[in-house]
């Protein structure tokens, strides 16, 4: 369902907060003994919600919805945009960049695993593409959308933070405004800065890695190709125990 909710924990300075629409979804368990739950309790959970919700709040927020429904575990997300007032690399000039972001909590008694998605846009050239014609290359809009989770005793890390990083992972940023210097800054970074679309997943996977409070995470990049009919695709996880990285084909 859609509603309004307001979200903080977004940014490092956890004061900042704003109301956004929010697409939840949420669940209890049932009994086997009990033929259903009370779905009205799930609205009427999240409509008496009065503190913003955060990475630091979804546990509290499944623990109200479990014990109004009498149910050993609860999930939610919550699928919002949050927008960055992102200036320009030359100018200056600022525009709202919009960043897909979504909260996802899970709970059973009073162990909980939270954590958030986000979609980053960034620029890709193409290496191949580059080394072979005189002059030019192909570049695309590729998308990091990557996914963080940790215990409900973990630090917390704002998505303002991953945002920040994961953004240069491939061979240049995505700004919402570009006057003609900026557009000269960014394309001749991506120029020299060539990515496949491995390359992108593998740098960003090696950003989260020097966060030592980041156990755990799944990167997909997917590069939306401006001269082929197909989309190129990488995907890499780290493994939670030994952050070690495991390659998918």
């Amino acid at each position: 369902m859609r509603y309004p909710v307001v979200v903080s924990g977004w940014e490092t300075d956890t004061s900042r907060q704003r109301e956004v629409e929010g697409l939840f979804d949420l669940s209890v368990s049932l009994a086997a003994r009990s033929r259903g739950i009370h779905m009205s309790r799930l609205i009427e959970a999240l409509h008496r919600w009065k503190e913003p919700l955060s990475p630091a709040s979804l546990q509290t927020f499944l623990t109200e919805a479990r014990k109004k429904q009498g149910a050993v575990s609860a999930k939610m997300s919550c699928a919002f945009t949050w927008f960055i007032n992102c200036p320009a690399p030359q100018t200056g000039h600022s525009a709202w960049l919009g960043i897909q972001s979504i909260w996802q909590a899970t709970q059973k008694m009073d162990a909980g695993i939270s954590g958030y998605t986000l979609r980053i846009p960034v620029t890709t050239l193409c290496p191949c593409s580059r080394d072979i014609s005189d002059y030019g290359a192909h570049s695309q809009r590729g998308w990091i959308s990557v996914q963080i989770e940790w215990p409900s005793s973990a630090e917390i890390i704002p998505p303002r933070e991953v945002f920040d990083k994961l953004r240069n992972a491939g061979s240049a940023a995505i700004y919402p405004l570009l006057k003609r210097p900026d557009e000269r800054f960014v394309t001749m970074q991506a120029y020299d800065q060539p990515a496949f679309v491995e390359d992108t997943a593998r740098n960003a996977a090696l950003l989260l890695q020097e966060d030592l409070r980041i156990s755990g995470f799944r990167i997909e990049v997917r590069n939306e190709e401006s001269i082929h009919t197909h989309d190129a695709i990488a995907i890499v996880t780290s493994d939670q125990y030994s952050n070690q990285l495991v390659w998918h084909e």
